[in-house]
């Protein structure tokens, strides 16, 4: 493991032109990650303003700590409250330790896991909310756990693994109510998002994301639907707004039998959190025939006097609307390559391919420079469309994507002024930085990649400041979070489940823990 490599003489842009903001220094404060988003808007902004990026190279390697089997998927999000990371890891382990140390508290494992064996597997983190920790399991139950003791509330199901569904999000904790989606849009399962008291677990309310069969687009007969709730629902406590990203129709590629534009499907929908009632909602992709759901979490910040609303699609172009009317604020920017049409039975060299564009991985957003941050995912795709059947299994795809012959997948980070819809500056990554992006009011941009490299730039400028390679797939975005006047950088390894036949894990996933050195965050 190589640790703590700043880029000087690495081939990469000069450090020399950084911004120079000065930071500030608190004493013995602390700074908690307690929400996937950091704050109630998912802007995924640490307000840290003395973590610079002259500071950034300070970053060093504090302590890890194995979270499952050598060679395991991981597409984790820790959160940190209180000086206590809460961490998940394969088979929907749950670990409470100290975020200064890396000393385990309390651990968690659910009995008797029932996932459909065809089922990708994934866990993206927990929710945190009046003390409990909420876990949303594979096969399909929302679990609550003290978050002093690990020890179990309560257990409810949400949905039925017989039936298709299988769950990979960390759920919203919105006053008072727990908000979870459903997985498994590729197998034409009918997608939902519901609430539920977070209390007693009892549902609050269901809206589904798709029509029952025989309904409107739905047909009849067969396994079809889609709209599946991938990753996390934005909350905002100010109007009550629940900001929900819509997956796919399905079958994936073959739109014959479901004509139109098949709403919610590849939507941001505005709900009401206390009932569900739709507010709004506007599609990405209409009539869908590329599987470009809208996957990244919607992350809200105000130009004005308005606030708006802003997501990065699969379909590789980032859309912004007013948060109250649904309106668009410009038109849609694209972060990565376009070239595509409608698939054939022959195939399609679709770009970005089905596993590209923006998959679950968070944007961020940084107010004072106007900047939006998008991670994005190059990749060709050939797509075949025609009917399948496949009665072993309820996957409805409508047929299948390869990856182009002697195709290479990288990536993008792109800064969009969410003022203009223009794109300020634009880095190429080596691999794909799937897992998305995390910033600091210090003017600092971190992400990682599918080849195991951590980095941190310059928000202003996108300029490389600091870089480690950690030597196993990073699929998920890392925290910052400040503990008695230090800050820290937590992230967890492991690879997305989408990446693994490129980019394997050769070693057991982790959590990691960078500590920023005193003296280069000094003034």
């Amino acid at each position: 493991m190589l640790l703590g490599l700043v880029l000087a003489g690495c081939g990469q842009k000069p450090a020399a032109a950084l911004p120079k903001r000065p930071p500030v220094r608190r004493k013995a404060a602390s700074v908690d990650w307690p929400l996937f988003g950091q704050s109630a808007w998912a802007d995924r902004l640490a307000p840290l303003p003395q973590f610079t990026p002259q500071a950034a190279t300070g970053l060093q390697l504090l302590f890890t700590r194995v979270l499952g089997s050598t060679g395991a998927s991981n597409e984790s999000y820790p959160l940190e409250q209180g000086g206590t990371l809460y961490v998940t890891g394969p088979g929907d382990l749950v670990e409470a330790v100290s975020a200064t140390t890396g000393r385990l508290r309390w651990s968690y494992t659910p009995t008797s896991m029932h996932q459909p064996y065809w089922a990708p597997v994934a866990t993206r983190g927990v929710a945190l909310g009046d003390g409990t920790v909420f876990l949303v399991t594979a096969d399909d139950r929302l679990i609550a756990l003290s978050a002093q003791t690990g020890a179990v509330r309560y257990e409810t199901a949400v949905a039925s693994p017989a039936q298709g569904y299988f769950e990979t999000m960390d759920p919203t904790f919105a006053q008072g109510e727990v908000v979870v989606g459903s997985s498994g849009g590729d197998e034409g399962i009918r997608g939902f998002v519901a609430g539920y008291d977070a209390a007693t677990g009892k549902r609050l309310w269901q809206f589904y994301t798709v029509p029952a069969p025989g309904t409107s687009w739905v047909p009849t007969q067969g396994h079809h639907g889609g709209g599946a709730v991938w990753t996390t629902p934005t909350f905002d406590p100010s109007s009550g707004l629940l900001y929900v990203p819509v997956g796919n129709p399905s079958p994936d590629y073959f739109g014959q039998i479901r004509p139109g534009p098949d709403p919610y499907t590849d939507s941001v929908v505005a709900l009401r959190a206390q009932s569900g009632a739709l507010v709004w909602y506007r599609q990405e992709v209409a009539h869908d025939l590329w599987d470009y759901d809208a996957a990244s979490p919607p992350l809200l910040f105000r130009l004005g006097g308005a606030v708006d609303v802003a997501a990065a699609g699969k379909d590789g172009y980032f859309y912004a609307w007013n948060a109250a009317t649904g309106k668009a604020l410009f038109a849609p920017v694209p972060f990565v390559k376009e070239d595509h049409s409608p698939p054939t039975p022959q195939g399609t060299v679709e770009w970005p391919g089905p596993n590209g564009g923006a998959n679950y991985g968070p944007s961020a957003y940084d107010a004072a420079l106007g900047l939006a941050f998008v991670a994005g995912i190059n990749g060709g795709m050939v797509v075949r469309s025609e009917t399948t059947g496949l009665p072993a299994q309820p996957l409805d795809f409508g047929t299948s994507a390869v990856d182009v012959p002697g195709g290479h997948w990288t990536g993008t980070i792109t800064a969009i002024d969410v003022r203009t819809g223009t794109v300020r500056w634009q880095d190429k990554t080596a691999s794909p930085p799937i897992g998305g992006v995390t910033a600091t009011s210090g003017g600092v941009l971190l992400y990682g990649q599918e080849d195991g490299t951590l980095t941190a730039v310059s928000a202003k400028t996108g300029v490389p400041v600091w870089q480690t390679q950690i030597g196993t797939p990073i699929a998920a975005a890392p925290i910052v979070y400040e503990r008695r006047g230090q800050i820290y950088v937590a992230i967890v390894t492991g690879g997305a489940a989408s990446m693994q036949s490129r980019f394997p894990s050769k070693t057991a996933p982790e959590l990691l823990v960078y500590r920023l050195d005193a003296a280069a965050a000094a003034p």
